[in-house]
């Protein structure tokens, strides 16, 4: 497996998720390609990836260290998640909600 292209969406850091949805990309072959240019001891890894048995719902695939993959079909459609209507946060509310749980029991 050689990615090319990888392209992150519905990121949950404020400000992030905009510049990610709105084309950000990062090309995974000309990073590479500078690295090897520029720096003399970087060489671009090539895992190894074998896919031992597939079927139309299931996948399981074996990495260089010989650790399992199993994939499942969760769905039949193609289409990209939306996410504009989740509002991103790192997770910061949900903490302090579990702390007030826990410790302070402070309820409006």
């Amino acid at each position: 497996i050689y990615m090319d292209t990888v392209v992150i969406k519905g990121s949950n850091i404020p400000g992030l998720r905009q510049a990610l949805d709105g084309g950000l990309y990062l090309s995974s072959r000309g990073l590479a390609s500078v690295l090897e240019s520029t720096v003399s001891s970087y060489t671009t890894p090539k895992p190894i990836f074998t896919t031992t048995y597939l079927d139309e719902n299931l996948r399981i695939s074996r990495d260089q260290d010989d650790k399992v993959f199993v994939y499942t079909k969760v769905c039949n459609s193609t289409s990209p998640t939306d996410y504009s209507n989740v509002m991103p946060d790192l997770g910061v509310s949900k903490l302090l909600e579990g702390f007030n749980d826990a410790v302070t029991k402070f309820y409006l």
